[in-house]
């Protein structure tokens, strides 16, 4: 069900509106770019581009993909916002902040600079910027005492421009962790264009997807698979890369071989090839939320197996839609309300609702985001937990 229309409960803000607004506008319309229409905007405007109805959808109606390509065609009939710019741009911003850290957090967290920073982006002024870090993830892999572990199969570790500047704990666990289970890792750096699909720039995001698939092309040829952490990003590799007529056969090559890492390391435990006794047998409950990219092209169990693992973790999997940030969308002013609104029709409770000691987990960074500002609690990618919960021998 679409998360803006539970929001709201008005008929245009379902699946079904949108499609037919579409339908009607490019069949009766006499404009010459017929995407160029206003009643289109508003239509989707609410729309998170979260794919549940792809999934969901009897008809299987695909409003993300629809939603960016009119954002495409209309803003190149009407020109790109600042606004869009900066948050399509987000990775290239972050990359140069992340060189001088300290001097752009203390200004993110300036009433003053970072107020006008939110006004200038249209950010709420409820959020707060995310901090910036700066890892060498490479040296840290250099030094990880794991290194002297036996080997198992070669993996390409993903680092993608969220987990890169934002989420580096994130980064680091996942070398711990695959690292502690005795995997050879090699690490890939890389934007996904997530933050281009997500406003429209289809023409960055196409050519982004083109350096990426000859960037990626030698460990596919040598059929490693790669593993990512941030559910938005990895799957845009089996999903939007696939739409853009690039090389089709490195195209499915790289949809093919693309994982999250709880699919990767969940069919490493049903190959018997990770057991319990690796890890941890302390008593945790565990409740996780699935990023909507992860139920709509991968499968929430892969989390829920993969968290099972320990002895004695208690895992359940919490009924929510989405949490209502996706992306962007939940941090920019206009859309804040909903937001909240959208995570406090069942995420918020459930997780309200339970003990304390409970870890939340969630593998979408902006599920994150939303969890702690609707809640207060901390979310953990289950990477991090079960990093954690690692015996090391």
């Amino acid at each position: 069900m679409c998360p803006s229309y539970q929001g709201t409960k008005a008929e245009k803000d379902t699946t079904r509106a949108r499609a037919n607004a579409l339908r009607e506008v490019l069949t009766l319309s006499d404009k010459q770019n017929r995407f160029d229409s206003e009643e289109l905007k508003e239509v989707f405007d609410l729309c998170l581009s979260c794919k549940a109805c792809s999934s969901e959808c009897p008809s299987n109606v695909d409003v993300a993909t629809l939603k960016a390509e009119f954002q495409y065609q209309y803003q190149e009939a009407n020109g790109y916002s600042l606004k869009n710019k900066l948050f399509a741009y987000n990775g290239k911003l972050n990359a140069m902040a992340s060189m001088v850290p300290g001097i752009a957090n203390t200004m993110f967290k300036s009433k003053v600079i970072g107020g006008t920073i939110k006004k200038i982006m249209g950010v709420a002024p409820e959020r707060e910027l995310p901090a910036i870090s700066s890892v060498n993830f490479n040296k840290y892999l250099q030094n990880t005492i794991y290194k002297s572990v036996n080997k198992k199969s070669k993996v390409v570790l993903y680092i993608d421009e969220f987990t890169r500047y934002w989420d580096v704990q994130l980064g680091k666990d996942a070398i711990d962790l695959l690292g502690g289970l005795g995997y050879e890792i090699a690490l890939i750096f890389a934007d996904s264009g997530r933050t281009y699909l997500s406003k429209g720039f289809l023409k960055q995001a196409k050519s982004l997807a083109e350096k990426n698939l000859q960037k990626f092309k030698p460990h596919l040829e040598q059929g490693t698979p790669i593993l990512g952490l941030e559910p938005s990003a990895i799957l845009s590799f089996r999903d939007e890369y696939k739409r853009f007529g690039l090389d089709t056969g490195l195209s499915e090559q790289l949809a093919s071989s693309s994982f999250l890492v709880e699919e990767f390391l969940a069919k490493e435990i049903e190959n018997d090839d990770i057991s319990p006794d690796q890890f941890s047998n302390d008593e945790r409950e565990i409740k996780i939320h699935s990023h909507c990219h992860q139920k709509a092209l991968s499968n929430q169990k892969v989390s829920f197996d993969l968290l099972n693992l320990p002895e004695n973790y208690k895992v359940s999997i919490i009924s929510s839609g989405c949490c209502g940030m996706a992306g962007s969308f939940g941090y920019e002013a206009e859309h804040y309300n909903l937001s909240m609104r959208i995570g406090g029709l069942s995420l918020f409770p459930a997780i309200n609702r339970s003990d304390p000691s409970t870890v939340i987990a969630a593998n979408g960074t902006s599920c994150r985001h939303q969890i702690l500002d609707g809640t207060g609690r901390k979310a953990l990618h289950p990477v991090s937990i079960m990093k954690e919960a690692l015996l090391l021998h």
